[in-house]
């Protein structure tokens, strides 16, 4: 029986994944359309998804549900790789070339899914339950990174003024500039010009004064 119930519990998780890359699929169809999420029906959502209606509320009760579940996935491809960077002890060491592959891997996890970043920032706005989601993605982040320069500044390997409200500032200026360059481009800003810019600000804050 306890075999049976795990593999019952297996097949539920990985429908569930199975059905939320549909929908993220399905939403981001219908938004580079050029429709706003707010002014999607969850019909059409769950129709583009290959769902009845019945069905797509037993996994989404409401469309801030959606939304949340398909940003889960999307916000993933911005955070995987600076998440990567925070937890190797070696990342320091590979200078400044390592932090422009985390940014440069940051802004194409962005465009990727940028039509779900879009609304995600929207909806945050005025949304309390997609608010709760997004800042606490963002403040999870921060908060995990944080450790990791307190173990770094305690071994003498970043600038000894580096702490929690320094990793802060740093997540929430990429978050931000990265956001502006994607969704309202500068005609004379390029991917590699963000790029560099943020990685050399960020390698700055945390390796200027290091022992």
């Amino acid at each position: 029986m306890g075999s049976v119930t795990r593999s019952d519990g297996v097949a539920a998780r990985e429908r569930r994944v199975e059905v939320t890359e549909r929908v993220l699929s399905a939403v981001e169809e219908l938004l580079e359309d050029g429709e706003r999420y707010t002014e999607i029906p969850v019909t059409r959502i769950a129709e583009r998804s290959g769902m009845s209606r019945t069905n797509f509320y037993q996994y989404f009760p409401n469309k801030s549900e959606v939304l949340v579940h398909v940003a889960e996935v999307a916000s993933a491809a911005f955070f995987d790789a600076p998440a990567r960077w925070f937890a190797d002890d070696a990342a320091l060491d590979r200078g400044l070339p390592g932090v422009e592959r985390v940014i440069r891997e940051m802004v194409s996890g962005f465009r990727e899914h940028w039509t779900v970043m879009r609304a995600l920032g929207e909806l945050a706005a005025y949304d309390s339950e997609v608010a709760e989601f997004w800042f606490g993605r963002i403040n999870g982040f921060i908060e995990v990174a944080a450790s990791q320069v307190d173990r770094w500044r305690d071994q003498g390997r970043v600038d000894p003024a580096v702490g929690s409200e320094s990793v802060a500032a740093v997540t929430w200026m990429v978050e931000r500039t990265v956001t502006q360059h994607v969704l309202h481009p500068n005609a004379d800003a390029t991917d590699e010009g963000i790029v560099r810019a943020l990685a050399r600000t960020i390698w700055l804050t945390f390796s200027q004064g290091a022992h």
